[in-house]
Formats: C-alpha cells, sequence, structure tokens
C-alpha cells in the first residue's frame, strides 16, 4: 500500500467512526480506536477539500443508506465501535460495530479492490507454515538466493527507476512469482484453506469500497463462503494467478515496496479477486 492510499485509508476509517459518535449518542469507543481517531484526526487536514468533501459524502451515505437500515443503530441502546491494526492475521477487517444482538465487521478500501499487500518472502507463513518450520527456513534460503544473484546485476543502481524494467522483471519479479508458484504449487492439498483464508480473511465482515469515480459504494458480504480444498498456481511475468475449485481466481501482483535498493530489495504483492461469486450492493451516494 502506498503512503497516499494509506492516507486515504485511514481518513476514510476516521471520518466514519466520527460519524458515527456525532450521530448516536449511544456510541463507546475502546481504548485503540480513540489512540486511533487522536492519530488520525491530522490525516484529515492533509487531504485535498475536494476529496474530503467526497469522502464526507461517501461515509454519511454508508451511515444513512446502509448501516442504520440494516442493523438499526439508532435503536440500540449502546454500540461499542473497535478500530483494528493492520495484518490481524486472517481478520483483514479495519472498524468493528457490535451492540448486544449483533457484530459489524467492516473492511474499507477506497478506490481499489485489494484483498491484501502481502510480502513474498513470507509465503509459507501465510499457507499455514510456523515461522521456524523447515519448509519457511528452506523457502527462505531459495528467497535469498534469488534477491542476491538479482543485486549483482544492478551495478552502480541505487534506485529501482535506475534499472532496465526487462532486468527487473527477469531476474527478480519471475524469479519470485515462480518460487511463491511452486511453493503453493508443491503443498496445495496441506495448504489451500489457510491461504485462501489468509488472502480473503475468515471473519464475518462487509467489504465497503468507495469509488470516488462513480461516486458509490459497492458492498460484499464476506461471509458462509465455500472454503476450497484445491488450487493451482500459475506464473505470468510479475503475476502469480490463483485458482481455487470453489470458483475464486485470485491475482498477486508482484511490485517494490521501496523505490530504493538497499542491500535487498523490498517486495509486495497487491492481492485481489479477478472473479468471485459474492453479489454487491451497489449504493450512489451523490
Amino acid at each position: 500500500m502506498t503512503p497516499l492510499s494509506n492516507l486515504h485509508g485511514r481518513a476514510l476509517e476516521c471520518l466514519i467512526t466520527e460519524l458515527i459518535i456525532k450521530t448516536y449518542p449511544g456510541v463507546n469507543l475502546t481504548a485503540r480506536a480513540k489512540n486511533d481517531q487522536v492519530r488520525d484526526a491530522s490525516k484529515l487536514v492533509q487531504l485535498d477539500s475536494l476529496l474530503l468533501n467526497e469522502l464526507t459524502q461517501a461515509a454519511n451515505a454508508l451511515l444513512l443508506k446502509w448501516l442504520n437500515p440494516q442493523f438499526q443503530l439508532s435503536n440500540q441502546p449502546s454500540i461499542t465501535v473497535d478500530r483494528l491494526p493492520d495484518q490481524n492475521k486472517n481478520d483483514v477487517t479495519d472498524i468493528c460495530l457490535t451492540s448486544r444482538s449483533w457484530t459489524v465487521n467492516l473492511s474499507l478500501k477506497h478506490n481499489h479492490t485489494a484483498l491484501r499487500h502481502q510480502r513474498p518472502g513470507t509465503t509459507p507463513k501465510h499457507c499455514g507454515f510456523l515461522q521456524g518450520s523447515v519448509e519457511m527456513q528452506q523457502f527462505r534460503q531459495q528467497y535469498r538466493v534469488i534477491t542476491q544473484e538479482f543485486m549483482q546485476h544492478i551495478g552502480q543502481a541505487k534506485l529501482f527507476a535506475e534499472l532496465p524494467s526487462a532486468l527487473i522483471e527477469q531476474h527478480l519479479y519471475t524469479p519470485v512469482c515462480n518460487l511463491v508458484s511452486q511453493f503453493i504449487n508443491s503443498h496445495a492439498s496441506t495448504c489451500t484453506t489457510q491461504l485462501f483464508q489468509y488472502l480473503v480473511g475468515d471473519v464475518n465482515y462487509y467489504k465497503i469500497i468507495v469509488d470516488t469515480h462513480a461516486r458509490t459504494l459497492s458492498i460484499q458480504q464476506f461471509a458462509e463462503i465455500q472454503m476450497p480444498t484445491n488450487l493451482i498456481a500459475t506464473v505470468n511475468k510479475q503475476y502469480v494467478n490463483l485458482s481455487f475449485d470453489n470458483g475464486w481466481e485470485i491475482s498477486m501482483r508482484l511490485h517494490t515496496a521501496s523505490s530504493q535498493l538497499k542491500n535487498s530489495p523490498s517486495l509486495k504483492f497487491d492481492t485481489k479477486a479477478l472473479n468471485n461469486p459474492l453479489t454487491a450492493t451497489i449504493i450512489p451516494y451523490v
């Protein structure tokens, strides 16, 4: 996730939480949510005024056109709001609302549909293997060989932008993607469910995509999803594509997480669902 994307996401979480507090007097914040609201208040002033207005309109629509009608917030004697940390194992949600009768988890996205932004070097952990396992150690060693060989081709370059894209693809992206794909395929019979739950999330939640271009909210409920039992991973240049036997198609695009080369390249996947069987509710916010 880029710094700008992180800024927009944090601002959106802050706006929605603040709006819930102002609208419903029976709302309580957890200590963590209070700290996050204080931290992110400064992010709101960093936003362009037009974008701030857009996100505010979207937050209002989410609350008034969907959250309250769907869960009757105004009729709840008390509601607790928590804001969840990033990289919370298989819980991909950002905001959790709890009343006496229900718990609602929200995963918020601003102009993108990404599931995860995981690092390729910890692929065995995403598949359910422990940090100190033999599988993890062997994978890390193979990963290190690839990145060290890549560093031998960079010459005096200090930034990725100074390198030809073909060199990066041939000596870094494709070899890393091949390593990840081979690991997943070799353990598919045992790791499919764990990897799917890591990428998609195993907590009952609603995914909210705020599209400021179309000026809409897209809402999908990630619940009661049939778990896959097998998958096939394939590679296309800097992409690892996962085909699960429950109908989900997931694409993982490898990219640099830092513009600087340093001693070892910093890499991340931008992971998104190319195809999923979930229906979406579309709500305009204009």
